[in-house]
């Protein structure tokens, strides 16, 4: 029966699985996903191991492991939906699924929609790797669903992986073609020949060539595969899904330089994976790193942005003071980040707004006192900031600003001014903050899609659209579109705003520490509040960070119900998107806690699912186990004295297992013949073991003492042989898991258990 698992094919085929989801890991946050994947592959190996040891034809074996697969997935991710609302929870995990594949980039969240379609995708193919290598003993075929599983990981990634990925599957593919495919290669000869010479083991079995050939093909292929590539002109990455993998890991040196003109009509057609700078932070949630802020919009492009001149001269250590229009907080509390490898040229360097204080080392700087970014005289590879975090209590806590001073980014553009002002109105708010927050909900919402290409331009009373307008008509393209949005939004509601170009922090390593990517590169609105100063928002949606800043958000509390939102979240979140009913509600944040949380209540969920089924499979093993010592006690009584009739009782036991009953008197042989007969759809070669069995049976029974007995095990073997093959495959599992005899024992257990305390008192009473 252990045999019949092939359980070291099994083995191999999760190992491979494993190997080609491994490059996943380069896309998406966090681990805890991939063991609940790990988990949930060797689940489904396991359904079809214990498929394949009840001889369950390769079709059923494929339909039960997809069911089990389907009824654990809906388990984990809809056990609180297990009622009408099951459709509607299964479409909102699914579109929450295409929401993050389309609008993040990596590492990507792995948000409950994009987890339950990774649990369907990959078990999945790992059911397809099962199907192809184990059952179907089709090894090669097997590298087809584990390449698709490696695939997702390199279209949507903007660099190469690193090789090892490579070199890790295909070892394990060629070790799954040598295990499986060994006996039937060494069918190919036929001629066994003589050698005059010691040779090899191929060499005797008349394979020197074949083997050779084989082993040399396999590695030539390898190579190949992996210089081949090199070689060739790379050209620009295909990705699954629009949003995912714009970035990557890739390597490369260099100086970079920072542009500062942003035009609204271009698509962002190229992303560069190489390095800016690693950083490490004392802050759990970083943000991004700016370089400059200010600008000037016209004619569909951001411009004249200000230089380093006119600077502050500071020093390493000294405290800087608080920047304009920002009010001293009782709360506020700051920040620690330690940049290493910067690659900036001077005088910019990336750094988070407000600083507090810097270390450049020896290198001379300053800050500009109407931005506080800081510039240096000479680029610095490594350097040191303290960074104050905003506090919403601070808001209205300062004094009045002069509204005239702030002509520059109250202007709005000619163009798109009309619009813009109608849209602001209709999206409404009970003050500049309120405003600014249901602005930046409004363009996070799902009317809004983060595209590295733009729409189409649209054409209104015969003109074509200006760039601003157009993204809001189509409500389609990337961060400078939406950041131009709000700052178009808030100028219109009377609130100074400008715009500010740097980088994404992304998300750390396993060593905590950050790489900031050229792909990083964003833009976000800073707009000015009384007593905050200028503030951050962000009104991209899907960004790295993954949620808008913590201090913009009412509440940071989470959905409940499973991983679908419920329906109160979703209805306030699609009211959101409304302009003429904008929702009070805004975009809710995730923490870095809270996602850990709900890593490690799913993974808790998953765990509960496989034990529950574990425990189940073991249950499903004592009533065999009960029904085989039922047979061993009836042929350990009678095999001594009379061997044929133990081996009798045994096939009838059987024959009850497999649903046929022994009759219900005891009566000759013949008579019990003539019963199963009629009982048992038996072929020809069964009829005659019957009959032979009935004869040797009345023989033992009739003949005289000492008299040499024969035996009915063969007989009995095609008996029970020419029963299965009538049956369907489910009466094969349901009289192999849950044999007639094995529940007979069970019950008599059960009775004399129960009946216990009746008889102790009984003795008693004796």
């Amino acid at each position: 029966m252990i045999a019949r698992a092939r359980l070291s094919e099994t083995g191999l085929a999760v190992l491979g699985a494993v190997v080609a989801l491994w490059p996943l890991t380069t896309l998406l946050e966090g681990g805890g996903w991939l063991w609940g994947l790990i988990l949930m592959c060797a689940f489904v190996a396991l359904v079809g191991a214990a498929m394949r040891t009840v001889r369950a034809p390769a079709s059923a074996i494929l339909l039960v492991q997809v069911v089990a697969l389907l009824v654990v997935v809906a388990l984990l991710n809809l056990h609180d939906h297990l009622d009408t609302t099951f459709a509607s929870a299964i479409h909102d995990l699914v579109q929450e699924a295409n929401d993050t594949v389309r609008k993040s980039a990596v590492p990507a969240p792995v948000t409950p929609g994009l987890l339950m379609m990774l649990e369907l995708i990959v078990p999945g193919l790992m059911i397809g790797i099962d199907f192809l290598s184990v059952t179907s003993r089709q090894p090669a075929l097997a590298g087809v669903p584990m390449m698709v599983i490696y695939m997702l990981s390199t279209s949507n990634t903007g660099s190469a992986l690193n090789p090892f990925f490579f070199i890790a599957l295909a070892v394990v593919w060629l070790t799954m073609l040598a295990h499986g495919s060994g006996v039937l290669v060494r069918t190919w000869s036929s001629v066994r020949a003589r050698a005059l010479t010691p040779t090899l083991h191929e060499d005797q079995l008349g394979l020197t060539g074949l083997s050779s050939a084989a082993r040399t093909l396999g590695l030539v292929t390898i190579v190949l595969a992996l210089v081949v590539p090199v070689l060739l002109p790379h050209p620009d990455p295909h990705y699954f899904a629009k949003g995912l993998g714009r970035g990557g890991s890739g390597g490369g040196e260099g100086v970079v330089a920072f542009s500062t003109t942003v035009n609204l009509a271009k698509d962002l057609r190229k992303t560069d994976g190489s390095p800016v700078l690693t950083f490490r932070t004392t802050d759990l949630s970083p943000p991004p790193l700016r370089v400059t802020a200010g600008g000037r919009y016209s004619d569909g492009e951001w411009k004249d942005f200000p230089s380093s001149t006119g600077l502050v001269i500071s020093s390493d250590g000294k405290p800087l003071p608080l920047p304009e229009g920002e009010a001293k907080s009782d709360s506020a509390y700051v920040e620690t980040i330690k940049v290493t490898d910067n690659t900036m040229s001077a005088p910019n360097v990336p750094a988070p707004f407000p600083i507090a204080s810097g270390d450049f080392g020896q290198t001379r700087w300053g800050y500009s006192p109407t931005t506080q970014q800081p510039y240096v005289t000479q680029k610095v590879t490594s350097y040191e900031l303290d960074y104050r975090i905003p506090q919403k209590d601070a808001y209205k806590t300062g004094p009045l600003q002069d509204q005239q001073k702030f002509a520059g980014q109250l202007r709005l553009d000619p163009a798109s001014a009309s619009r813009v002002r109608d849209l602001a109105g209709r999206i409404g708010g009970s003050d500049a903050f309120d405003r600014a927050v249901r602005i930046q909900s409004y363009l996070r919402s799902d009317d809004f899609t983060y595209s590295l290409k733009l729409a189409p331009t649209q054409t209104r009373d015969g003109k074509k659209l200006d760039p601003l307008s157009n993204f809001l008509v189509t409500k389609q393209g990337y961060c400078t579109q939406f950041a131009t949005a709000m700052i178009m939004l808030a100028r219109a509601d009377g609130i100074p705003a400008r715009m500010a170009l740097g980088f994404l922090p992304g998300a750390p390593a396993a060593n905590d520490t950050y790489t900031v990517l050229q792909s990083s590169a964003h833009a976000w609105p800073e707009l000015y509040l009384r007593g905050l100063g200028w503030t951050r928002f962000e009104p991209t949606p899907g960004t790295r960070t993954g949620a808008a800043p913590t201090y913009t958000n009412e509440s940071t509390a989470g959905n409940g119900g499973g991983r679908v939102p419920n329906a109160e979240s979703s209805t306030s979140s699609s009211s959101s998107a409304a302009p003429a009913a904008p929702s009070t509600q805004p975009t809710k944040a995730v923490t870095p806690s809270g996602q850990g949380q709900r890593r490690t209540d799913w993974l808790g969920d998953l765990l509960v699912v496989l034990a529950v089924l574990a425990v189940g499979l073991l249950g499903a093993l004592v009533l065999p186990l009960l029904a085989r010592r039922q047979r061993q006690s009836i042929s350990a009584r009678l095999r001594e004295h009379r061997p044929v009739e133990a081996q009798w009782q045994v096939l009838q036991t059987r024959l009850g297992d497999l649903g046929i009953p022994p009759p219900e008197e005891e009566g000759s042989p013949r008579a019990t013949e003539r019963y199963y007969r009629s009982r048992a759809a038996l072929p020809p070669t069964g009829l005659e073991a019957l009959h032979s069995a009935v004869r040797t049976l009345e023989q033992e029974r009739y003949a005289a003492p000492g008299t040499a007995s024969a035996s009915i095990e063969q007989q009995s073997r095609k008996i029970l042989d020419g029963v299965r093959h009538q049956q369907s495959w489910p009466q094969r599992i349901g009289s192999t898991i849950l044999p007639a005899s094995g529940r007979a024992v069970f019950r008599r257990g059960v009775d004399r258990v129960i009946g216990w305390p009746a008889r102790l008192l009984g003795m008693r009473r004796r």
